[in-house]
């Protein structure tokens, strides 16, 4: 059985169909099974990232420990996105496929986690105080150590917090979104949106930045937040967090794409993300998890990393197109 079709074409090539993820295929006449044809192209984008990275990890055997973990982590995670495909083409249906394009999510924590992990095969030793000249040099002071001081009103470290909060509910918010609202589109945009966070991460394995909470050790110094979220953060950035990933801010990077991508598509979504986007990018700085100099590098990579992701699932679609069999 095929996933859920919404439109079907017959042509010489075979039939055309779009399934339940919003992707167009040619379907043609094959024999044998061939397993890349219940493939989406954010699976092969997962399954990219998984094996990559495992490569890389492979470089820091002698260097890190508990290496087996990781190696079946990975396994477990293969495992678990030929299932979703295999169920998803047998027993299609709105559920499975809003799995299907979510469970990435699901795996990003993981992901984001093990580059603290990784993020020293190469260099020894963390770049922080490269950003810290930078900063003073281009600034004249450190403003992710100032802003706080400049605005310490109790509102506007609560306001920070939330915002800084809502980076986790709105990645998921517009991937369910989509699905239900703009099927049409939302393949190619939850691709770009998690092939993303895959080249963000492959950077942070290589480029050690830890960020100002980590390098001046300020979580334990400073004066503790008033309110329920800046508490609830607090707990989560001295608790969960780990020192890794700082430049460029995927907070601010993904956030943007987010809101684009929302712009284009889903006008509502954007307006009511609008507020959290524009304060996501403040309160990385004012809550010390990124230089400012993270939120400009993001700014800027914010085209390529879209431009990229189009063209590359334009290329694994127009693969996959040819990989369908009836």
């Amino acid at each position: 059985m095929r996933p859920e079709s919404i439109t079907i074409t017959k042509n010489k090539s075979g039939i055309e169909t779009e399934n339940n993820l919003g992707e167009k295929y040619t379907v043609r006449k094959k024999t044998g099974f061939n397993l890349f044809a219940f493939f989406s192209a954010l699976d092969i984008a997962t399954i990219f990232y998984i094996v990559i990275s495992g490569i890389y990890l492979c470089f820091g055997i002698s260097k890190l420990e508990d290496v087996l973990l990781h190696f079946v982590s990975r396994f477990v995670a293969l495992s678990l996105i030929v299932w979703i495909a295999y169920i998803n083409q047998k027993y299609p249906g709105k559920f499975i496929g809003l799995l299907k394009n979510i469970y990435p999510v699901f795996f990003l924590s993981f992901f984001y986690t093990e580059t603290g992990y990784l993020k020293n095969i190469i260099f020894p030793y963390n770049l922080d105080i490269h950003f810290v000249y930078a900063e003073q040099w281009l600034w004249g002071c450190q403003p992710s150590l100032q802003f706080a001081q400049v605005m310490p009103q109790n509102w506007f470290n609560e306001f920070m917090n939330v915002c800084y909060f809502s980076y986790y509910p709105l990645i998921m918010g517009i991937c369910i979104i989509f699905y239900f609202d703009n099927k049409q589109h939302s393949s190619k945009s939850i691709f770009t949106i998690i092939f993303s966070f895959y080249l963000y991460y492959i950077f942070y394995d290589i480029i050690p930045v830890v960020g100002p909470q980590f390098h001046f050790n300020t979580l334990y110094t400073d004066t503790p937040p008033p309110y329920y979220m800046g508490k609830f953060m607090r707990y989560i950035l001295t608790n969960l967090e780990k020192p890794t990933g700082a430049f460029p801010s995927s907070h601010v990077g993904i956030a943007l794409i987010i809101s684009i991508i929302s712009f284009k598509h889903l006008k509502k979504y954007f307006y009511y993300s609008l507020l959290f986007v524009f304060g996501i990018c403040f309160a990385t700085v004012y809550l010390k998890a990124h230089y400012l100099v993270d939120v400009i590098g993001a700014i800027l990579t914010v085209p390529v990393l879209m431009f990229i992701g189009s063209y590359v699932y334009d290329k694994i679609n127009s693969y996959l197109n040819t990989k369908m069999v009836k």
